[in-house]
């Protein structure tokens, strides 16, 4: 087919997806379809020098992005619009650096310019103003950076431990990510909980509660009800209590020590279990009806996972419990850039990968288990992927 050709079914195929709403955030699957043919259509029309150049250079991007949240220009415009010069007096930087970083953000819709050297916020700028979004810009470039070096001295073999990754490569220590930001960066520990406290729950962003039939699961009776394994400040079974408070049997968020002491606020009947979930399960959760996974295994290479599984394998009842993997189910053919980023960013900070179909049901049989269904969501977030005893 012709490049003519090719551009003219794109346009084609744009136009037969839309529709006459004002808000494609409401219908998520048309929004991706429409995403996908509009991605389509700029990479027909991009020239290859151009493509390449996006790439190499790409980190330019980032980098202005976190020198923008350093400064505290996001939270700047979206009060009101500024000039460069105003920010610059606010800031104490340089008025050009300030031009030149907003000319970057404007350029890939971060802030607008309404006037010369004057900056107005776009719903992107808005978005930035969250800690939970501001806290996702701080960490990484370094080691991505760190990942082609690390890559050609190890012969090119993917981590099979979380000690051995770009991670350790870069920071020079040989800590996991978890110890490592635990005990010599806390701050940033804090920073990754308050990310994690806002990563669903947004306007276009279906919890996964909503399309999920959980509460035709919890409705077994079960002593133990929900275990949410490594579940930070607990926002996962804080938001599956608020949309079914009628939920019955104990509700229990585990994580690491210093974790579970930092948890500031949760409902009172959400127990809160300090566990390493490297290590066995404790009795007190033995045969639960779901053991909840949200964004864990993504962080770990297989070796690391079959560990974590086979603990919670060993207190389930067959039968009965079940395993619920909230994680990225990555198509084999044509997976969203999205997705394909986050797999990038796992591998380089904790040896883990995003996963598809194939790769997900080799995982968990290797683990003496049994994939029983994929969910798919409403666009390109987490899937569920529910998982029973072999």
């Amino acid at each position: 087919m012709s490049s003519f050709k090719v551009i003219q079914h794109l346009i084609e195929e744009l136009q037969s997806s839309a529709t006459q709403e004002d808000d494609f955030y409401s219908d998520e699957k048309t929004r991706i379809e429409l995403l996908g043919a509009a991605q389509g259509l700029v990479a027909a029309l991009t020239r290859p020098d151009e493509a390449v150049a996006s790439i190499t250079h790409g980190a330019g991007r980032h980098m202005c992005l976190q020198v923008a949240n350093d400064l505290g220009l996001f939270d700047l415009i979206s009060a009101k619009s500024h000039s460069a010069r105003e920010m610059a007096s606010i800031t104490g930087a340089d008025e050009k650096l300030i031009v030149r970083i907003m000319r970057m953000m404007v350029a890939v819709g971060f802030v607008e310019q309404s006037g010369d050297r004057v900056y107005s916020a776009t719903p992107m700028t808005k978005l930035m103003t969250l800690p939970s979004v501001k806290a996702d810009t701080l960490e990484g470039l370094d080691i991505l950076q760190s990942t082609p070096e690390y890559l050609k001295k190890n012969g090119y073999h993917l981590p099979r431990t979380m000690t051995e990754t770009p991670f350790q490569f870069a920071r020079k220590t040989e800590l996991d990510n978890h110890k490592y930001y635990a005990e010599v960066r806390p701050e940033t520990m804090k920073t990754f909980q308050i990310f994690m406290d806002g990563l669903y729950g947004g306007p276009a962003r279906a919890p996964w509660w909503t399309w999920y039939p959980i509460e035709e699961v919890l409705s077994v009776d079960s002593e133990v009800a929900f275990v949410d394994v490594a579940g930070g400040n607990g926002h996962q079974t804080a938001g599956l209590l608020r949309a079914f408070p009628g939920t019955k049997g104990r509700l229990i968020v585990q994580d690491l020590p210093e974790v579970i002491q930092g948890i500031k606020v949760l409902d009172p009947r959400i127990e809160r279990l300090p566990y390493d979930f490297l290590i066995p399960q404790p009795e007190a959760v033995k045969g639960a009806r779901v053991f909840f996974l949200s964004n864990i295994l993504h962080d770990h290479p297989d070796d690391v996972c079959h560990n974590i599984l086979g603990n919670i394998r060993a207190a389930m009842t067959p039968g009965h419990s079940k395993i619920l993997i909230s994680d990225m189910i990555v198509p084999e053919i044509d997976p969203p850039i999205r997705q394909l980023d986050s797999d990038i960013t796992m591998f380089f900070l904790s040896g883990g990968a995003e996963r598809s179909p194939f790769e997900w049901t080799e995982l968990i049989r290797t683990a003496g288990l049994k994939v029983s269904n994929f969910w798919y969501p409403p666009g390109d977030q987490n899937g569920i992927i529910e998982v029973e005893i072999a």
